[in-house]
């Protein structure tokens, strides 16, 4: 039997954080994957889809470089081509990922992991002991009744980019990140999009003005959208191509936690503060206990445990943990909307700036879109921004910083941004917020 300080079972984003950071502080650690190293996002999820959009994007600048003074004539796209760029970014970045864990000298064991108790797996016919475990098993997309995956003609979002040719039209059935940003790039490369929200707006979980008016853009670029749309009738449904994305479910069954003492709620392994499950040495982390669907969040999650696993007690937060959806133009938050500050006592005020009236956002050609912060009224304190516009996820960080440092309003308009840039929108909002308080 081999034995362990720390076992990781799933080496997705929050499955290898917590290995890298264990074998960083000292531990011996193992980390078991049935799949591929890098787990969904790696693989089949962020990196790939975000390759996709850059050839998408691209090529709609093609279409609108008129605009720029240039004439294109006879440019297309490949879609094959498309996809081996994607494969190459996937392989260069599993190759770096690999490589780290050797550097730590984290052994990688495949196969399925099933825990005997709360401290031994077993892996194959190889049983395993550790002191502690990390579970980080992921989720899959979330199946819609019975309706399972034609290859040909439906598919959920995982296998969406195996497709061998772009269809002349595309139902997508789920307003929330997944579903918009697959708008944007079927739509960007000629598809019909219909994209339909069984909830009232697209993007739910967002503020109303971003998602509302990331809704008036895709109507504007020719997508058809319709929320309020309860359970959708697929057999009605005419398009060439139909993609569910309604969300994702908790990778929990078949791994043995009944064994190990470990409660789940609704298939989500059910944690505390410092991710630590119902037994005393089984930490979970990601997608499989359900609080962010996020891969930057698994990986917080997936370092503050191994941290906790070998004695620490940190508790998470998830105070400042961004959401950015890659759509054409991209939506980002972090913190607190004004609808949330108020529910929480905060009497919030709320400053704006519109991306229409950048200069650099005018000579970009990338006008749409707004940034909207919100702070506490009385102490100016920042709490909280929801943006629209382009590279929307990399200004983000910026109110991130503000919130963990907790400045105020007054703090971000006496920083200087560069001129012109997007980041100069922060400045501007913050200033008109000042102007509100007097």
């Amino acid at each position: 039997m081999k034995n362990y300080d720390l076992c990781v079972i799933g080496a997705g984003p929050g499955g290898t954080a917590a290995a890298i950071e264990a074998s960083s502080l000292g531990a011996k650690t193992a980390i078991i994957e049935r799949d591929e190293i890098g787990g969904v996002c790696l693989n089949r999820g962020c990196i790939p889809t975000k390759a996709h959009l850059k050839s998408a994007l691209l090529y709609d600048e093609c279409r609108r470089s008129g605009e720029f003074g240039i004439s294109l004539k006879g440019f297309d796209f490949s879609l094959p081509l498309i996809r081996q760029r994607s494969a190459d970014i996937v392989n260069r970045l599993k190759g770096q990922l690999d490589g780290s864990l050797r550097a730590l000298k984290i052994e990688v064991i495949k196969g399925e992991a099933s825990f005997l108790d709360r401290k031994t797996i077993a892996v194959g016919d190889e049983k395993i002991d550790a002191r502690a475990f990390i579970i980080a098993t992921g989720s899959s997309p979330r199946i819609i009744g019975s309706v399972r995956s034609e290859k040909k003609r439906i598919f959920y979002s995982e296998e969406i980019l195996g497709i061998e040719r772009m269809p002349a039209d595309i139902t997508i059935i789920g307003g929330g990140p997944i579903g918009c940003e697959f708008a944007s790039f079927f739509a960007a490369l000629g598809s019909r999009v219909n994209l339909i929200e069984m909830l009232e707006r697209i993007l739910p979980k967002e503020d109303r003005d971003l998602s509302n008016r990331l809704e008036g853009i895709f109507r504007k670029k020719g997508i058809e959208v319709s929320t309020g749309v309860c359970s959708p009738d697929i057999g009605k449904i005419k398009s060439e191509i139909v993609l569910i994305s309604v969300g994702r479910s908790p990778n929990t069954g078949g791994i043995g936690l009944e064994k190990a003492g470990v409660s789940v709620d609704d298939g989500r392994i059910i944690v505390d503060e410092y991710l630590k499950t119902s037994a005393e040495n089984i930490s979970a982390v990601g997608d499989c206990i359900g609080r962010y669907n996020l891969a930057h969040a698994a990986s917080a999650e997936g370092k503050t445990a191994a941290r906790n696993a070998l004695g620490e007690n940190t508790a998470m937060d998830y105070s400042i943990m961004p959401m950015c959806v890659y759509s054409f133009p991209e939506a980002a938050s972090v913190g607190l909307n004004a609808e949330e500050a108020e529910k929480k006592g905060y009497g919030a005020i709320v400053g704006r700036a519109f991306f229409a009236g950048s200069g650099r956002a005018l000579a970009q050609g990338e006008t749409e879109g707004f940034l909207k912060l919100v702070a506490e009224k009385k102490t100016g304190k920042v709490l909280g921004a929801q943006i629209l516009g382009y590279n929307a996820s990399e200004l983000i960080g910026i109110i991130s910083v503000a919130i963990k440092g907790k400045l105020t309003v007054n703090d971000l308009a006496d920083v200087t941004q560069p001129h012109p840039s997007f980041s100069e929108a922060v400045q501007e909002a913050a200033s008109n917020m000042i102007k509100q308080a007097k």
